[in-house]
């Protein structure tokens, strides 16, 4: 399913070296060799210095050995002890000097002992060679934030006549007020958009007009929206204050060409969706189509004809990066026929589209009955359909096989389920697909057959790995990551803005 989003998701990705089969060990720096002591300095004309003692193992400085003192005048001065080891350097100190030969009783002066040389530098070891994946260990997190990037919805309202009809009876401008889908819908709407208010930059318009034919006017056929109200955050209370303030039809007027109010949707989804590309505001964009009947041109063409050029704009708006909402009213006075709302739900969200057609027909009727009405004949030309008789000669582009998604058809005359699939539908903008190819420019590699080793957490909470009611990545799209079924719901719920991911390495 499409994912849809209510704001935009803004990550951070953070990758660290796998764990797994430790890596190799540095080798150790090498110990300098020890110094040697400078010898001592000969004392008198007999005895001279010992030696000064070798340094330890450690690779230290040999001290330097330590001078003779000066011999004292003697007859036949005894020869100095020999001056004791340096001891072993740690870390390459110096070793302790060799004593002094004790003076003899006579000589010259001892020499100085030789200083003793340094001990050669300890080499540095090898860095130790990063571990191989091993048996795992996570090595890719990654953390998606949810920022309120505020899509807009424009709620593309029907305010034909028919909206106007009694629910529970035959009146056809219905006295009592709140017995009509325009009041059931008015109401739920008010009350949705009320609690979105500050997530969702709403818009409003009506499909609505009466027939030029019969010397009315209908402004929306040159592009002009009907009782327009711009998308804006925060919008609720003037959108209520507009919808408040359209004016009731007269029992009269549903009796009257060019008075009777009209159902030119696919002129108003056309007018929508270039006011939606023109809306340079960040987040997704979104066009709410409600309606309670069967579509025209502003005048009584054919319905076949009029939902066709209505497919055909909806497939349009998903081109331009606007995807349709379908909230089809249902009531026992007006229902659209089998398959239409099905086939603008396909359409609304780019899925596989099959014509709404009578038992036994394929589309080759929709170029029979249509080809002499002029605003039908219009959008076959601007689609770059063929224009001759055939299949494919056609507004709207069909397939044999519809998609899954599937319209909101909530009864009219209850209230409290028409409010609750309304909410559904708008809350429903959330996306549950992700894209792990592209987290803020970076990419989590994923190894399916280590998706049990992986970690999915929204709000902090462990997500279970499964295809019904958890996460899960398709083997044959591994960059794609899907919350299904209650996943997919707490995900939606606006308190979620994070999710946590941790993969391990993929190798």
């Amino acid at each position: 399913m499409e994912r849809i989003a209510v704001g935009a998701v803004v990550a951070m990705l953070v990758i660290s070296g796998c764990g797994g089969g430790g890596g190799s060990s540095g080798s150790a720096g090498m110990n300098g060799g020890a110094g040697t002591t400078g010898t001592g300095g000969s004392v008198g004309t007999a005895g001279t210095i010992g030696t000064a003692g070798t340094s330890g193992s450690a690779g230290t400085s040999g001290s330097a050995g330590a001078n003779g003192g000066a011999g004292t005048s003697g007859t036949s001065g005894a020869a100095g002890t020999s001056g004791t080891a340096g001891t072993s350097g740690s870390a390459g100190t110096s070793g302790v000097a060799g004593t002094s030969g004790s003076a003899g009783t006579s000589g010259s002066a001892g020499t100085s002992g030789s200083a003793g040389t340094s001990g050669s530098a300890g080499t540095t070891g090898t860095a130790g060679t990063t571990g191989a994946g091993g048996t795992g260990g996570v090595c890719q997190t990654a953390q998606i934030r949810y920022e309120p990037l505020i899509p807009t919805v424009y709620l593309v309202v029907d305010r034909s006549t028919s909206m106007f009809h009694c629910l529970t009876s035959s009146e056809s401008v219905c006295s009592d007020k709140a017995n009509t889908s325009w009041s059931t819908l008015k109401t739920a709407i008010e009350m949705v958009i009320t609690q979105l208010d500050g997530q969702v930059r709403f818009g409003f318009t009506t499909i609505s007009g009466t027939n030029p034919a019969g010397g009315g006017m209908c402004p929306v056929i040159d592009g002009t929206l009907a009782d327009n109200l711009a998308p804006a955050l925060n919008n609720a209370a003037a959108i209520k204050a507009k919808y408040d303030d359209l004016t009731w039809p007269s029992a009269t007027d549903v009796l009257t060409t060019g008075k009777k109010i009209e159902s030119p949707a696919m002129y108003a989804i056309k007018a929508t969706t270039k006011a939606l590309m023109a809306d340079t505001s960040p987040g997704d964009k979104y066009i709410l189509f409600a309606t309670d009947g069967t579509e025209d041109f502003c005048d009584d063409a054919l319905e076949i004809c009029a939902s066709d050029s209505t497919v055909g704009a909806i497939q349009a708006a998903f081109v331009a990066k606007v995807r349709t909402i379908v909230f089809g009213l249902q009531s026992s006075q007006f229902n659209l026929p089998a398959g239409v709302l099905d086939a603008f739900a396909n359409a609304g969200v780019g899925e596989p589209t099959v014509a709404s057609l009578p038992s036994g027909q394929d589309t080759t009727a929709i170029f029979d009955q249509c080809t002499g009405v002029a605003p039908w004949r219009a959008d076959l030309t601007a689609s770059g359909h063929p224009t001759t008789r055939g299949p494919t000669a056609t507004v709207g582009t069909y397939a044999t096989t519809a998609g899954p998604t599937k319209p909101f058809k909530p009864n009219a005359a209850d209230q409290s389920m028409l409010t609750t699939q309304l909410s559904t539908a708008l809350t429903g903008v959330k996306s549950c697909t992700f894209d792990l190819n592209n987290i803020n420019g970076q990419s989590i590699t994923v190894d399916t057959t280590k998706l049990n080793q992986a970690h999915v957490k929204i709000e902090g909470v462990e997500i279970p790995l499964g295809a019904t009611n958890g996460w899960n990545v398709d083997a044959a799209a591994p960059t794609q990551l899907v919350l299904s079924g209650t996943a997919c719901t707490t995900w939606r719920d606006p308190a979620s803005k994070k999710i946590d991911l941790e993969f391990p390495c993929s190798h």
